[in-house]
């Protein structure tokens, strides 16, 4: 999580704005990053394009499905277009309120068709989307189906089960809806296209709550052939041959808990796929006749360099900014934003220099950060160009001399980081949209290039710098390299495994519309799947339905079992779980915190320290400190973490999450008809009545057994059921 400290300069209040593609997590260093996306605005008197058109384009689509939305409940963004697609956008959104609820939703149409790119909308009741779930996954597909039929021009789609993702780490609160993700691709002739797709996201209660499509016009297109490809038997016999594997370290990022950690792996040959007319092999720079090989490691520096400034003020960081963004015009104004301290997920601060191009008219922003410890740059994409609207026909400069390009750049702005980083193990990507090259310098440890880990430098057809951005997570353990399985057993499980799929792929270029078959090879199910070196498993398993674990209980194996895949319980032996065992106070407090919250570090940045067994060196201080947050405890002296919790102490907490203490207060007014009335403590007596009227925790035979133990089973039960109140009651408030 990143902490932001305001220092109470804002140097212009205009708000600024800015488009961002977020790159995908990825398996394989051979998938490229996408860039930064800048949203440059477009006059409207440029534009004919009328909130009234978007409407209807709305109406067409969905039918009577927001009807309850007037037109002037609908807002309407300015138009825009990114750098490297002059297709301009528009938006549509509305925010309301029904019953208590927000419903909100947002709509973006391209170009003269209108054509619907995405759209969300988030309903008002999500009930039955909350476990138990209305809609099971085969159930929303069917949903997902009907409504793809419905989008023009989408006969061709194919459902990719290949290019199916995870939640990226994210912990999701068990009071948010279930959703689903299904993926389509667009097919000529019964072939997918490799980089074009249309992503539908179904809430578990049936309805659509998402839609993103990225897929180009095919009217211009031309294919290769069916008929003249080579056989699979062929092109399988081919990659087996030249197979090879090399070990890397992967950094796998879960971004719920801004946690890295690193694995030991095995990747295969450098390429992407097999040209299935001529056999050539598929790289990122287009097809090769020679077998793909990635260079060794080698140092950007033997020795640490020093920093460029160590102990940067925040005058100094200022002056960097004017120098650094100044433009050669007198018709495009910088203006500075403001310069925000932020900590990183390293603990590092990083100074956060928002700014702005104004041309009167239109205007692009967009940050960069600066190390405030060392002066150095660590996230920078140049937007001057779209500001200035060049269009330049520039011819590129060399290979090499983008690269030493880069190096000198990499000296200039991070000194200080490069002794740890590596020269390009593969080869550079020249995008020809773009008009610039993409180099990936990879962090080495232990002499072994890291995945997912590297300083990424964009350098311009004109060798000017379009792009820095410096990743270097913090990570405490690396798998040491004497644990790996060996190299052939690797190799064998790639050859073994390997399927291959047939796409379309359309090759980087201006003007190029002609789309090559291309043997795409899927290992264990996944394009991007690779060999866990430790384990000697695949990293990424395909269907793992038929393998989840299971809790079994008589009451609450439903609940344990929901809890245990959504990595809110953590059970080593789930076959042999004893449910009925007493739970701690902090063993409760991590699973009631981390079903209502996503599961961020919250102690991070934070000098309060409510209880004084609890420090921040403490396993459990991020979970007290967010449960006070919540409301769930109150700081004390000390928590007793290990105390056996009871069941009038469970009806405090879950009374304080649904924020009705003050009511549970004035016991006085609260009849309690268990028969052990009288054992339960007058102080949590207003507590109990509420969580027995609201369903939240049972009574058994007519006696609520105040002082008993809690169970793991019990506080299933009640934990589930606590997520559907809070959802229902709209009571999150404090829980990110």
């Amino acid at each position: 999580m990143v902490n932001f400290k305001k220092l109470g300069i804002i140097l212009t209040s205009t708000a600024f704005s800015v488009g961002v593609l977020s790159p995908m997590a990825q398996a394989s260093a051979n998938v490229k990053e996408s860039p930064e996306r800048v949203a440059i605005q477009v006059d409207s008197k440029e534009t004919k394009v009328t909130k009234s058109m978007l409407v209807k384009q709305v109406q067409t689509l969905f039918g009577d499905k927001f009807n309850f939305v007037t037109e002037n409940d609908f807002n309407m963004g300015q138009g825009h277009y990114y750098n490297g697609d002059k297709t301009v956008r528009y938006e549509l959104f509305f925010h309301k309120t029904i019953d208590g609820k927000d419903v909100y939703g947002g709509f973006t149409f391209k170009g003269d068709d209108l054509e619907l790119e995405n759209f969300h909308y988030q309903p008002a009741n999500v009930a039955d989307a909350i476990y138990p779930a209305k809609y099971s996954k085969d159930e929303a597909k069917k949903v997902a189906e009907d409504f793809l039929k419905k989008m023009p021009n989408t006969a061709n789609y194919k459902f990719r089960e290949d290019l199916m993702y995870d939640d990226f780490g994210f912990s999701r609160p068990i009071s948010e809806p279930i959703s689903y993700s299904f993926v389509y691709s667009p097919t000529h002739n019964g072939v997918p296209f490799s980089d074009e797709s249309l992503n539908i996201h179904v809430l578990a209660n049936g309805e659509i709550m998402g839609m993103y499509r990225d897929t180009e016009s095919t009217s211009k297109a031309t294919f290769d052939s069916l008929e003249q490809k080579k056989s699979e038997a062929d092109i399988l016999a081919q990659i087996r041959e030249n197979l090879s594997v090399e070990l890397r370290y992967y950094i796998d990022y879960n971004y719920g808990t801004d946690e890295a950690i690193a694995k030991l792996v095995y990747v295969p040959t450098n390429f992407m796929g097999v040209n299935a007319l001529n056999g050539q092999w598929q790289t990122m720079n287009g097809f090769t006749s020679q077998v793909p090989k990635t260079k060794g490691v080698e140092k950007l520096s033997a020795q640490p360099l020093e920093p460029r400034k160590k102990n940067l003020t925040l005058a100094e960081v200022e002056e960097l900014a004017q120098s650094l963004l100044k433009v050669d015009s007198d018709k495009v104004k910088l203006r500075i934003e403001s310069i925000d301290e932020i900590e990183n997920e390293n603990g590092e601060t990083i100074y956060s220099v928002n700014y702005m191009y104004d041309s009167g008219n239109r205007g692009v922003g967009a940050s960069f950060e600066v190390n405030k410890a060392t002066g150095e740059l660590i996230s920078f994409w140049d937007i001057s160009d779209e500001a200035l609207e060049k269009d330049e026909k520039v011819e590129p400069i060399s290979k090499d001399a983008a690269l030493e390009k880069a190096l000198g750049y990499l000296k200039e702005w991070a000194p200080s980081y490069i002794h740890n980083y590596s020269k390009p193990i593969e080869d550079p990507i020249y995008d020809k949209y773009s008009k610039q090259y993409y180099f990936s310098f990879p962090r080495i440890v232990n002499g072994i290039a890291v995945v997912g880990d590297e300083i990424s430098v964009n350098i311009g057809a004109d060798g000017k710098l379009q792009g820095l951005n410096v990743s270097n997570r913090k990570v405490d353990n690396w798998p040491s390299v004497n644990k790996a399985v060996s190299a052939d057993k690797a190799k064998a499980m790639y050859s073994d495994d390997a399927k291959l799929n047939l796409q379309y792929a359309k090759q980087d270029g201006e003007g190029n519309n002609h789309y090559n078959l291309v043997y795409s090879p899927v290992y264990n199910g996944s394009l991007f799947n690779v060999v866990d070196a430790t384990t000697g498993e695949w990293l990424h398993k395909i269907d793992d339905s038929k393998e989840l674990p299971a809790i079994s209980h008589p009451t609450a194996g439903g609940e344990l079992t929901y809890l245990l895949r959504q990595n809110v319980l953590n059970v080593k032996d789930p076959a042999n779980f004893n449910a009925d065992t007493a739970v701690t106070k902090g063993e409760a407090l991590k699973i009631l915190v981390k079903s209502l919250s996503w599961g961020h570090d919250y102690g991070r940045g934070n000098d309060k320290q409510s209880f004084k067994n609890i420090d921040k060196k403490h396993p459990l201080y991020g979970t007290v400190e967010q449960a006070v947050s919540m409301g769930m405890l109150q700081p004390a002296d000390q928590f007793a973490e290990d105390a056996t919790l009871t069941r009038q102490e469970l009806a405090e907490w879950l009374v304080r999450v649904l924020d009705l203490e003050k009511v549970a207060k004035h016991s006085d007014i609260y009849k309690l008809n268990f028969t052990d009335a009288g054992s339960i403590d007058p102080a949590y007596a207003g507590y109990v009545a509420l969580v027995s009227a609201m369903g939240l925790m049972d009574a058994q035979q007519n006696k609520f057994n105040a002082t008993e133990k809690v169970t793991y089973a019990d506080l299933a039960v009640s934990t589930v059921r606590l997520a559907k109140a809070v959802n229902e009651n709209n009571s999150s408030r404090n829980y990110w």
